[in-house]
């Protein structure tokens, strides 16, 4: 008889990703050449397809919980999804329009300035919730064990419910803000995510706890690994392209990563970063939680060095 699948279900958002490259240094009011390129993209569908480039469909069972419009890239959308094995069952549609993210990079790759409008997402609260709690019946019911992962840009009315309804022995939760001002309604509130496994920046450890004080991400995940430690969950810090810490149970662990040379877009670095660790998680459970964030660190330097 063979075994069930494992399944993940991602909630978050699915954008339309609209990128400015300059070729020559910005200034205000000034025009400036550049590469303008458009993809798909947002944290929930950028892990989603990471997450499939390496799980194998014959084990696990990939989710996106989503909301899209109905447009001409809704076929575009639906088609990426199940040519990389990825679920569209819960994928809603909704109005017209596609949530999109706009963003503006320096010359060297970085990040200058970014827009992101997720309205059609938000405005479908209500119907993720309730595949949400479709989902969690299912699990309860069948008493099977399935991986949650949530993007920042879900609703605090949602992780509420989320905290209410996941109970940790079934649903292992992953919360993945990957903007700091996202948590600014979470300051000084870590104890919130008490039951959560927390990938966050050093200056989104600094909101949770409500400090200036830490000044490396090391400190930073041990100090909220602190306040909200379970027997199961783990919390890695990350600061930017210099190093990610990590802390759980059985070990404290650091990872420093190559320098990054060129002028690579950092676009999607952080959401990479995320999938390639707990695909090799999964695959690798006996595996230190040093070698994961290794390994997680070199399959992102080769996804940066392939989009260069």
């Amino acid at each position: 008889m063979s075994l069930s699948k494992k399944k993940i279900y991602i909630f978050g958002c699915t954008m339309w990703d609209i990128v400015g490259k300059p070729l020559e240094p910005i200034s205000k009011g000034k025009d400036c050449s550049g590469f303008i390129n458009e993809r798909l993209g947002g944290v929930a569908f950028n892990i989603a397809l990471g997450l499939s480039k390496t799980l194998n469909k014959r084990s696990f069972e990939l989710n996106l919980v989503s909301a899209i419009g109905k447009n001409e890239k809704t076929s575009l959308i639906r088609t990426i999804l199940e040519e990389n094995g990825i679920n569209t069952k819960y994928l809603l549609v909704k109005g017209n329009q596609n949530d999109q993210y706009l963003s503006i990079e320096t010359k060297n790759g970085e990040i200058f300035g970014s827009i992101n409008c997720s309205t059609t997402f938000l405005s479908s609260q209500s119907a993720i919730i309730e595949k949400f709690f479709q989902i969690c019946l299912e699990h309860k019911n069948e008493n099977s064990n399935a991986i949650f992962i949530f993007d920042g840009n879900c609703t605090r009315e949602f992780l509420d419910y989320v905290k209410k309804e996941a109970r940790e022995k079934i649903f292992t939760k992953y919360f993945i803000p990957a903007n700091f001002l996202k948590l600014a309604e979470f300051k000084n509130d870590a104890i919130y995510f008490k039951g959560f496994n927390l990938f966050i920046n050093l200056k989104e450890a600094n909101i949770l706890i409500d400090s200036k004080k830490l000044k490396n991400a090391m400190d930073a995940s041990i100090a909220i690994f602190e306040k909200i430690k379970t027997e199961t969950n783990l919390i890695i810090v990350s600061d930017g392209p210099n190093i990610a810490c990590g802390v759980s149970n059985e070990e404290v662990a650091k990872v420093q990563p190559e320098v990054i040379r060129g002028n690579t877009s950092r676009l999607g670095a952080g959401d990479a970063f995320f999938a390639n660790f707990l695909s090799y998680k999964e695959l690798n459970p006996s595996a230190s939680l040093k070698k994961s964030l290794y390994e997680a660190n070199r399959k992102t330097q080769n996804y940066l060095k392939a989009n260069d």
